[in-house]
């Protein structure tokens, strides 16, 4: 076996997105625009969250789920001020044509189109517990929990849309791709600093942050993918809502999002057993060392093997459940 050559995380880095602000620019993001009268009730007939309470200048993130309970993708959904455009879809995933296409799918009637963003657009996200503070000093504008709101620059518009939903301040803003050097600038000089996105992608394992075809996808249910706070159980039908209702009201759901600790790096994709079982799969997986001295990498577990400490072996290399 070949020695590993550790690379150490960045601590400047986590330490701002743990304790100030940090800005992580995306490669890649779904970036949608969604017109009409009918688009937002049609996402709220489509997906888990109540979203006929998302009024103008507000957001919500969901989850459109298939036939099966699987998840097709989860996405925010900003109900915009700017008259262009009703509303605005930002998700995770690179894999625009996925959701347009899904979403595409069951508009019927609907006075409702979608029109493709993502190339001419960039994602940009402050996180961090001063992310809501670093926003509205810089464009400044009053950025609140869960908003939409805009910032003119010259002639092009600059979209801020705030997130709860996943335990941290985290506020995406959205802008054409040329002026990523001025507004990441702006960042910048008001103290946010810079993640990349190997330091980024510790961070969310860390923080049990489900990522795009990685905890979640096809290949799960939003509940074992660790986005239970993304249904609304009373919200009433949406596309995959009986097969997601049993698997809770039964206790169907066999596997979970959890935090693995291990002294070499796992690879994702790699089975996960425990005396010859089956113990799930590794869906994440940081090539970074802790300060700790770890590495930390986010699996799918099967329920007899959650409890903290538990010893799995991933491939030949041993990881226990944190």
């Amino acid at each position: 076996m070949q020695p590993v050559i550790s690379i150490k995380a960045d601590q400047s880095q986590l330490d701002a997105l743990a304790n100030s602000c940090g800005v992580f620019v995306w490669d890649a993001a779904t970036i949608v625009s969604h017109k009409g009268p009918d688009a937002l009730d049609l996402l709220h007939r489509l997906t888990t969250k109540d979203l006929l309470s998302v009024k103008p200048g507000h957001s919500r993130r969901t989850a459109l789920t298939s036939d099966k309970g699987r998840v097709v993708d989860v996405f925010l959904v900003a109900n915009t001020l700017e008259p262009e455009h009703d509303l605005l879809l930002v998700s995770d995933s690179p894999n625009s044509e996925r959701l347009i296409s899904a979403i595409d799918y069951f508009t019927i009637i609907e006075d409702a189109e979608l029109s493709d963003m993502s190339a001419s657009h960039t994602r940009i996200s402050l996180v961090g517990p001063n992310a809501l503070k670093t926003a509205s000093s810089v464009f400044e504008i009053s950025v609140e929990v869960d908003i939409s709101t805009i910032y003119s620059l010259g002639d092009d518009l600059v979209e801020l849309i705030s997130d709860s939903s996943r335990g941290n301040e985290w506020v995406d803003i959205i802008f054409k791709n040329e002026n990523l050097p001025m507004i990441l600038g702006m960042i910048t000089a008001a103290g946010a600093a810079e993640i990349d996105s190997a330091n980024f992608e510790l961070f969310r394992i860390d923080n049990e942050i489900p990522g795009s075809d990685k905890e979640y996808g096809e290949h799960s249910n939003p509940i074992e993918a660790g986005l239970l706070d993304l249904i609304d159980w009373d919200k009433g039908c949406y596309v995959g809502q009986e097969v997601i209702a049993r698997l809770d009201a039964y206790d169907k759901v066999q596997r979970n999002v959890k935090v693995l600790k291990s002294e070499m790096p796992l690879e994702e994709g790699v089975k996960l057993t425990n005396d010859g079982k089956p113990a799930g799969v590794v869906t994440s997986a940081s090539a970074l060392q802790t300060e700790s001295g770890e590495f930390l990498s986010l699996a799918l577990v099967r329920k007899a093997f959650l409890d903290s400490a538990t010893v799995l072996d991933a491939g030949g290399i041993e990881a226990t459940v944190r």
